[in-house]
């Protein structure tokens, strides 16, 4: 019986250690900067129609897509289609003298959620240089990237729906509990500088947990509004609204709220009518939490278009590791803006009408709260394994 209780021992111990070990083996790296070195961005395609052949001037607005842009192009003759490009795009009219675009899902993304049909287009119309221009790039999508090249961990987007006075509400009220969130939040421990490979090569710290680029680690968050009736964010609300079915089904009257990090993917958005300090908190521990699974496609979230040369962007040998504080203000006006923002909101919430409303809330709620909780999932399964074995060890322990 004393050998059997030593073998366990030994077993117990043999477990703890591997599970100490190979916790403590997950990568540092927050997910945002994770996101940013280290996943390529998904391919859309933006499949173009046209009669027998594209003349001189539309061969040339084809070309004129930036090859930093993630988009592939796939040219269709309209009038000779294949059996598969037609059970693809279905039967398609050009117009004379014209050509038409349809923007499409990347294939990966049908793969990895099955709530998208990725041969529904996220956009179709005729091309040209004002379309052209809104698929491949916008100003917010353009302000977004230079702030996460800044070093911004990610910027927060207001999708507005046409309230410009309670878009203007959500924004502040976002911003004060952003500006206390990244006072709580902290950079995960054992992230390496790129500088610091001698102590890869000396078995110190893992490959996994070294940056690869020289903008700034820290923890700070920026907010975005985008105006609904701005035509040069057309097709990027679009980009933003399109994979959750629900949002083009309903007639919201509330603004939406999108995170987007790393080298453009955003996650389920957050209805603005249910923000509060807990709910944002588990959405930036989520994205600024070391990254416990390295594999893009079983992470949640979808990219989005944009137009960066990232690999020149984070190629690098130094970082620099700080924490972005945000202006002093005084506690009582702080306490005391976000109550009255918080109060009107809320009176303003009352006229929403509930009919589909409540149900769309409850569902991207569920739907937010479960995309941040891979790092709790595997906390809590060891935590779990290592109580059990506790009490059969304390079990035998007790046994004659």
């Amino acid at each position: 019986m004393i050998n059997g209780i030593k073998n366990h021992k030994v077993l117990v111990g043999s477990f703890i250690f591997f599970a100490i070990l190979i916790y403590s083996h997950a990568c540092q790296v927050p997910v945002f900067r994770y996101a940013l070195e280290r996943w390529v961005s998904d391919k859309y395609e933006l499949a173009i129609f046209f009669n027998g052949s594209l003349n001189e001037e539309q061969e040339s607005l084809v070309n004129s897509i930036d090859i930093n842009a993630n988009i592939e192009i796939h040219k269709v003759d309209a009038g000779n289609m294949s059996g598969s490009e037609i059970a693809k795009y279905g039967d398609i009219a050009v117009p004379d003298g014209q050509i038409l675009a349809q923007l499409n899902y990347p294939w990966s993304v049908g793969r990895g959620n099955s709530f998208i049909n990725s041969d529904q287009p996220v956009w179709r119309g005729l091309l040209d240089h004002e379309s052209l221009q809104q698929i491949v790039d916008s100003p917010v999508r353009k302000s977004i990237r230079e702030k996460i090249i800044s070093g911004e961990s990610a910027v927060w987007v207001v999708l507005g729906r046409g309230d410009e006075d309670k878009e203007k509400l959500v924004e502040n009220k976002l911003k004060n509990i952003l500006r206390s969130i990244t006072e709580k939040i902290e950079i995960p421990e054992g992230v390496v500088g790129p500088g610091e490979l001698d102590r890869v090569a000396s078995g110190e710290v893992d490959v996994e947990d070294v940056l690869r680029s020289t903008i700034p680690l820290k923890i700070s968050f920026d907010v975005i509004r985008i105006d609904s009736n701005d035509p040069n964010e057309k097709i990027f609300s679009r980009l933003l609204t399109s994979f959750i079915p629900e949002l083009n089904d309903s007639n919201l009257e509330y603004p939406l709220i999108y995170p987007v990090f790393g080298r453009g993917r955003t996650l389920n958005p957050i209805p603005a009518s249910i923000i509060n300090e807990e709910i944002m908190m588990k959405a930036c521990s989520y994205i600024c939490g070391a990254c416990s699974c390295e594999v893009k496609r079983e992470n949640p979230g979808i990219d989005l278009i944009m137009t960066a040369a990232w690999q020149d962007i984070i190629s690098g040998s130094s970082v620099v590791v700080d924490k972005v504080l945000p202006p002093l203000t005084g506690v009582a006006d702080l306490v005391s803006e976000d109550s009255d923002e918080s109060d009107q909101f809320s009176n303003d919430e009352t006229s929403v009408s509930k009919n589909n409303g409540n149900d769309l809330n409850k569902e991207l709620e569920e739907g937010l709260l479960g995309q941040f909780s891979i790092n709790w999932i595997v906390g809590i399964f060891f935590l779990v394994i290592l109580s059990v074995i506790s009490i059969v060890s304390f079990k035998l322990k007790k046994s004659p």
